[in-house]
């Protein structure tokens, strides 16, 4: 890939005026730059022991007007990197060598990433996120593309607990339509991965507009939405540049999901017990639908 040889050779044609640290921090944008795209200054500092004021002065010394130039710089190559079609080709090259065992290898990939959500969720951070969806009047849950599943299953199962949920699933117009509806005593599941959405964007500054709660589920957007949302959980899906998996954000849903119904365990009961009545007494209660 061109842009990332020419990202490269800027970093090691100025390498060696570079100072101890500020060849720390070259060594790891070239080695890591899928992770250091979505860093501030100060958060790649403490990551490297460095000052941030460290940081700033390396990116001016790789040829930048400051950090803020730079981390556009290593985004636009995660972009590159992150179209689907390159994904893809990188998650066939990767599987290739396997062949006749590609189910053995998915599932050990996504065994890596649950078991390593384990230690990136933080367990008051899920309480926290369970108490704002029980304080919630109406939730609004959002996803969008590949990952509109995430609110569908969130709606479908909070509702059979008796809770008001209402899916963002739509963009453009059709996704300020439903956001109208949202008001004061409303809280906001979103979902958002890789880049910043407009209509993303729109979810989370609108619902912090009107002082709605927010619980934000992503990989590698934490920095760019923190200010914005109410509680963050980190949900891996993979290196950037491969093909990606929703396991673990599917994961952190249905805790939520669960802890919820435990919470309002007799109310959910009841829900579903009065769902039952419903659909047996208006002759609703098909075989086929078994979800």
């Amino acid at each position: 890939m061109q842009e990332l040889a020419d990202f490269r050779q800027r970093m090691e044609s100025r390498f060696p005026q570079l100072t101890k640290s500020e060849r720390a921090i070259a060594s790891y944008l070239l080695a890591s730059h899928d992770e250091a795209a979505f860093l501030s200054a100060a958060e790649l500092a403490l990551r490297l022991g460095v000052s941030q004021a460290t940081v700033v002065r390396f990116a001016r010394s790789v040829g930048y007007d400051g950090f803020p130039g730079l981390r556009r710089e290593i985004q636009s190559l995660v972009r590159v990197k992150a179209a689907p079609a390159v994904r893809l080709q990188h998650k066939l090259e990767e599987l290739g060598s396997s062949r006749g065992q590609v189910f053995a290898r998915i599932v050990e990939m996504e065994v890596e990433y649950l078991t390593e959500a384990l230690h990136s969720v933080d367990q008051a951070d899920l309480d926290r996120a369970v108490s704002i969806i029980l304080g919630a009047r109406r939730l609004f849950a959002y996803s969008n593309g590949p990952s509109r599943i995430l609110a569908e299953l969130a709606e479908l199962r909070l509702r059979r607990f008796g809770l008001m949920v209402v899916a963002m699933t739509a963009s453009g117009r059709d996704l300020a339509e439903t956001l109208q509806l949202l008001a004061p005593g409303d809280a906001v599941l979103a979902t958002g991965f890789q880049r910043g959405t407009q209509e993303l964007v729109a979810v989370l500054e609108h619902a912090h507009a009107l002082g709605c709660p927010s619980v934000f589920i992503t990989d590698t957007l934490q920095s760019q939405y923190r200010d914005r949302a109410s509680v963050v959980l980190a949900a891996r899906r993979g290196p950037v540049s491969t093909f990606h998996s929703l396991t673990v954000p599917m994961a952190i849903v249905n805790t939520l999901i669960l802890s919820v119904a435990m919470a309002r365990s007799r109310e959910s009961v009841a829900a579903l017990e009065q769902l039952q009545s419903l659909r047996a007494g208006f002759g609703l209660d098909l075989e086929a639908d078994s979800r």
